[in-house]
C-alpha cells in the first residue's frame, strides 16, 4: 500500500503538484470520494513516527511529503492534520467542480 501511495505521489509531483497540494488532494480523494469525512487511522500513540531507514529509501515521495507537511494538531483525529481545513478543502474542490460543470451547460 505504501509503495502504491509513493508511486501516486511521484506521478502527482511529476505533474507539477506541490507536496502541500498532494496532501490536501489525498485527503479529498481518500475521504470524500469514499463517502466519509474523517479518516480514523491511528497507528497508536506508542508507535514511532519515524520511517525506518530501509523503508525510507523505498518511499522517497511519501517521506518527502511527510517531512514537508507534518505538524502537531492534538485536536485532530489523525493527530497531525487539521481536520477542518481538510474538510473545507475537499468541499471546495467538489463545489468548484460542480460550478464549472454548471457553467458549461
Amino acid at each position: 500500500m505504501l509503495l502504491y501511495y509513493d508511486g501516486l505521489l511521484r506521478l502527482m509531483r511529476d505533474g507539477g503538484f506541490s507536496y502541500d497540494l498532494i496532501h490536501h488532494a489525498l485527503h479529498a480523494l481518500g475521504s470524500r470520494a469514499l463517502g466519509f469525512s474523517q479518516e480514523l487511522f491511528d497507528p497508536g500513540a506508542d508507535q514511532p513516527a519515524d520511517v525506518p531507514p530501509d523503508m525510507a529509501a523505498q518511499l522517497p515521495n511519501l517521506v518527502g511529503m511527510m517531512a514537508e507537511i507534518a505538524h502537531d494538531d492534538p485536536e485532530s483525529t489523525l493527530g497531525w492534520c487539521d481536520d477542518q481545513t481538510e474538510f473545507e478543502f475537499g468541499l471546495d474542490v467538489i463545489l468548484d467542480g460542480l460550478d464549472r460543470l454548471r457553467e458549461r451547460t
